[in-house]
Parts: structure tokens; C-alpha cells; sequence
């Protein structure tokens, strides 16, 4: 019988933090504790988490490492595996106290986080390091900026130098519609907060990772089949493709970058099969049940490289994954006979998960 690990996730009302305690509560080994800056998360009403402690504050307080720490020794925790933005940069604040009391997973360092979480910071590393990424542009005031802005390819897509699930973003077709739009706008408001981007005309290509030291250690490559209902969001239904050549773009990004941790990477694939990156998302991500469905079970991974315990690099299968939402609706439509896609094997829905959770899963969904 393998030894059990006991794992905090100290962010339970983060987007990903129900989908990395059911990658979690796959393993039977595994004892999942959360704690929530909110009283009444949906982590609070899972069946799988074996503990809630509710402690009010903030990650960015400094009085707030005595609260995780009480916590870690109260439980007798193994692993901190935080999963969001926040918890992470946490950790950037407090790794030498944490390290004394907890095994952490491999993480992001304070430059490596903000590339990632920064479109602007992304497309400059991507151009000193000579990596293919669309052209972009940062919105200025300076009239350098709207010289530069007639040499751009149209469409474009005009985005928030930091959003997430395609907050804020909006795409223009031509050069006098962008133009009028930002002559409404009051340019010292959105100067250095909002970026130009030229659009490529090809498939979103996702490329899930977890790594140490510029090195992979598991992956996955994904692309869309069903897009969401919301615009530039997630997709609704994924599959996961092998592609050599998308493999070698993701272990060359990871080694520029000399990446710790887990991430997300969206890319558009152009007419010549070259991978443009658009956003390093430098924590866990919505499908990660579905790279489990796949056979790679990123949050354990990450547990066993926080307690250094080897492991191969996973293969994984071609399978589709549908979010429960989007498989309520392939169901409805499969019994209407409108479904799109044929052959649906019932693992590849993420229904069970609502099944086997429900209270936690409608708490998330109503929170969202």
C-alpha cells in the first residue's frame, strides 16, 4: 500500500481548485485539506475534501503566513499545492518560510511569473528569445504608437495586458474601426494596461505542462472541438492530440524560459504548422480532469515532485474530453439527433464529476 501524502490547496475559491481536487481524490493514497479565504467556497461542499479550515485575508498580507503555517501544522501537511495566480505569487513571497515546514511543487520564480502573467512581458521574451509569436503592440500615447499601428496586419485583437477566460478582449477587422474605437477611449487611462495583437488564422492549440528546470516532466497537447458559448473562453469540448513537432515548440519554450511549475500555453497553429504562443497561464487550468481522462494527472505529478519522488514522463491517449455543461447539451442534442459529434464514450463527459460531486459542482457553476 503505497504511503499516503497529505496536500493542502490553500486557495479554495480559485476557478481550477475543484478540478484539482478531483485529479487528487483520484489517487487513494492522497488526503486533500482546504483552505479558504471565503467562508463558503465550493471545496467547502465536496465529499473528497477531507478537511475546510476558513481563515479571512488576504495571500498579499504579511500577517497571512502565520495563518497557512497554523494550518500545515495542524493537519500535518505533506504538499502546498497551491493552484491560481494569487497563491502562487504567495509562495514567491514566503518560499524560504514555507520550505521549512512544507514540501512545495516546482514553481514559477518572481521573473519567470511575470512573463507568464503579463501578455506584453510574453511577447517581449518571445522576441528576444526568437520565439514565433503573433505581432503585437503595446498601447501608448506616444504618437510612435499610432504610426506603428498602420504597419499592423488586420484583423487584430485589442486585449488587457493582464485578463483571463477572454475578459476584455475584442477583435477589429479594420485599421479606421480600432482607430475610432481608441479615439473614444481616454488614452492615458489604457496606456501600458492594453496591448495590440495581430489575429493568425489557424486552430487553438493548447499545450499543458509541468516542468523543473526547463525540463518536462509531463504534458499534454490539446485543441478545441466544441468552442465555448463565451468568446475567446476556454473550449467547451477538447481532444487531445499527438503531434511531435508541437512537443519540440513546447520543450523549446520551456528550456528558453527555464520554466518551474505547471502551466497552460495557448497557441494558434498558421498555415505552415508553426506554433505562435499567445499566453503563458503560469498556474492549473479548467481542463485538467481531461488531461486525467488522457492518462497525465498533473496535480499528483506535481505532489510527487514536491516530495522528489521520480516518476517517468506519462504518455497519454487521444481521447475527447466534453466539461459537464457542454455534455448536458451533447446529450440533449445526441436524443434530439442534432449532435455534431458521433460516438461519444461516457469517460470522455465530464458528467461523472457532477454525478459523484453535485453539491460542490452546482456551488462552482453558481459562483462562476
Amino acid at each position: 500500500m503505497e504511503e499516503v501524502v497529505s496536500v493542502l490547496i490553500p486557495d479554495a475559491a480559485s476557478s481550477f481548485a475543484l478540478f484539482t481536487l478531483h485529479c487528487l481524490a483520484d489517487r487513494p493514497n492522497v488526503r486533500v485539506h482546504v483552505l479558504g479565504q471565503e467562508a463558503w467556497p465550493a471545496l467547502r461542499f465536496s465529499r473528497y475534501a477531507s478537511s475546510f479550515s476558513y481563515r479571512p485575508g488576504r495571500f498579499d498580507d504579511p500577517a497571512y503566513l502565520d495563518c497557512v503555517t497554523d494550518i500545515i501544522r495542524q493537519k500535518k501537511i505533506d504538499v502546498f499545492l497551491p493552484t491560481d495566480s494569487d497563491a502562487i505569487a504567495f509562495v514567491n513571497s514566503n518560499r524560504n518560510a514555507l520550505k521549512g515546514v512544507v514540501a512545495l511543487p516546482p514553481l514559477p520564480g518572481p521573473e519567470q511569473f511575470d512573463i507568464a502573467n503579463n501578455k506584453w512581458l510574453t511577447a517581449q521574451f518571445l522576441r528576444t528569445q526568437g520565439l514565433p509569436g503573433p505581432n503585437t503592440l503595446l498601447v501608448s500615447a506616444d504618437p510612435g504608437f499610432w504610426q506603428a499601428l498602420q504597419e499592423m496586419k488586420f484583423p487584430v485583437m485589442l486585449k488587457p495586458v493582464t485578463s483571463r477566460d477572454g475578459d476584455g478582449i475584442e477583435r477589429f477587422d479594420r485599421l479606421a474601426d480600432l482607430e475610432r474605437h481608441l479615439g473614444s477611449l481616454e488614452m492615458a487611462s489604457i496606456a501600458g494596461r492594453f496591448l495590440v495583437q495581430e489575429l493568425i488564422d489557424g486552430p487553438v492549440i493548447g499545450l499543458n505542462v509541468l516542468a523543473r528546470a526547463g525540463e518536462l516532466l509531463a504534458f499534454t497537447i490539446q485543441q478545441a472541438v466544441i468552442p465555448n458559448s463565451k468568446r475567446y473562453s476556454a473550449a467547451g469540448a477538447i481532444k487531445f492530440i499527438q503531434n511531435e513537432r508541437f512537443e519540440l515548440a513546447l520543450r523549446e519554450l520551456v528550456a528558453r524560459l527555464n520554466f518551474d511549475g505547471y502551466a497552460n500555453v495557448d497557441t494558434l497553429c498558421d498555415q505552415d504548422q508553426q506554433l505562435n504562443i499567445i499566453d503563458i497561464n503560469a498556474r492549473f487550468w479548467g481542463s485538467l480532469r481531461g488531461s486525467m481522462v488522457a492518462g497525465v494527472n498533473f496535480p499528483y505529478l506535481a505532489c510527487l515532485a514536491a516530495l522528489d519522488i521520480p516518476f517517468p514522463l506519462s504518455a497519454y491517449h487521444p481521447v475527447r474530453y466534453f466539461h459537464p455543461k457542454t455534455g448536458i447539451k451533447h446529450i440533449l442534442h445526441t436524443l434530439l439527433g442534432k449532435a455534431e459529434l458521433k460516438d461519444v464514450a461516457i469517460k470522455e463527459v465530464g458528467l461523472n464529476y457532477l454525478l459523484l460531486d453535485p453539491i460542490a459542482e452546482v456551488m462552482r457553476a453558481y459562483r462562476q
